[in-house]
C-alpha cells in the first residue's frame, strides 16, 4: 500500500505542530509515506526521517525552497526530496531565512509603533530559528490583541497594502533546482496552480527539474491536466501533498487529504 503525503510542514518552520504530533495523526490516518518539507531549511530532516520510522512510516529528507522567476515576475516554490548532502541547499536557504527573519522583525517594529504590544523575545519563543508572520499573528491572538489568526489584522495590516504588507527578495528558481540536484536530491515544482508559473517549467527542466506537484489544495482540475501534459512532454514524475501547516494555514487541508500520485513512489526507491 502506498498512501503518501509529500508536502507537510512542522514547527521547525511555519506549522503549529511538531513532527511527532503530526506522525501520530499520520499513523491514525493510515499514511504509509511522508515528507516533511520545512521552508528553506534541512534542519531536523534526517532526525524526522528516523522518528517516522519509529511510527512505522517511511519518510524521506525533504525541503520546500522559496524562489522567484524574474523573467515571468512570479513566485516559484521548489520541493527537494531525497538529498544526500545539504551544503548547496543550506547555502541558499539560510540566506532566505535570514531575510525572512529580518522582515518579520521589521513587521514587529511597525506593529509596536502603531499601538500593539509585541515583544520580540516572546514571539521568538514560539518560533524556531526564524520568525514567520504566523508566529506574530498567533502571539496577537493568544494575548487577546486579535480575535482570530487570519482576521482583520491579517487582512488589513499584513495584506491588501497594509503597513506590514511587504516581502523579501528570493533566489532565482533555476539556481534553487541546481542546488537540490548538487546535493543529490530530486527537484519538484510545487503547486503550479497556486502561483500560475507553468511557463517556467521548460527552463527548470534545463536545470534538472525531476517532477511536478500534481495533487495540491490549490491545483484545480484544469491545473492537474496542465501538469500531466508537461510531465508527459518532459518526462517528469508526479507528486502531491496537503501542504499541511496545522492551525497556521487559513482554511488549510487536513493531513493526507491530498495524497501523492502513485508515480512518486520512485522517490523512496534506494532511500
Amino acid at each position: 500500500m502506498y498512501f503518501a503525503d509529500l508536502h507537510v510542514h512542522t514547527n521547525v518552520s511555519d506549522c503549529s505542530m511538531s513532527a511527532e504530533n503530526i506522525l501520530k495523526k499520520a499513523k491514525k490516518s493510515g499514511i504509509t509515506h511522508i515528507a516533511f518539507t520545512d521552508h528553506d531549511t534541512t534542519q531536523c530532516a534526517f532526525e524526522h526521517q528516523r522518528l517516522a520510522a519509529e511510527f512505522g512510516i517511511q519518510a524521506i529528507p525533504a525541503v520546500e525552497m522559496s524562489a522567484y522567476d524574474y523573467e515571468g515576475k512570479r513566485k516559484v516554490h521548489i520541493l527537494g526530496y531525497g538529498y544526500k548532502t545539504t551544503e548547496h541547499i543550506e547555502a541558499i536557504g539560510s540566506e532566505t531565512l535570514r531575510k525572512r527573519h529580518e522582515n518579520c522583525l521589521r513587521q514587529i517594529h511597525i506593529l509596536n509603533n502603531i499601538g500593539y504590544q509585541v515583544p520580540v523575545e516572546e514571539v521568538q519563543k514560539m518560533a524556531g530559528d526564524c520568525i514567520y508572520k504566523q508566529h506574530i499573528l498567533d502571539y496577537l491572538l493568544k494575548t487577546g490583541q486579535s480575535k482570530s489568526l487570519f482576521g482583520d489584522i491579517y487582512r488589513n495590516i499584513f495584506k491588501n497594502g497594509g503597513p506590514c504588507d511587504f516581502d523579501i527578495t528570493y533566489p532565482n528558481a533555476a539556481e534553487v533546482v541546481e542546488a537540490i540536484k548538487k546535493d543529490g536530491g530530486k527537484a519538484v515544482l510545487a503547486h503550479p496552480g497556486q502561483q500560475k508559473n507553468f511557463d517556467i517549467i521548460p527552463l527548470l527542466v534545463q536545470s534538472g527539474l525531476d517532477g511536478i506537484e500534481w495533487n495540491h489544495p490549490s491545483n484545480k482540475d484544469e491545473d492537474k491536466k496542465k501538469v500531466e501534459a508537461y510531465a508527459r512532454e518532459y518526462g517528469l514524475f508526479l507528486t502531491g501533498g496537503s501542504d499541511f501547516h496545522g492551525q497556521y494555514e487559513n482554511g488549510g487541508a487536513g493531513l493526507g487529504e491530498y495524497p501523492a500520485h502513485g508515480e512518486s513512489i520512485c522517490l523512496f526507491v534506494n532511500n
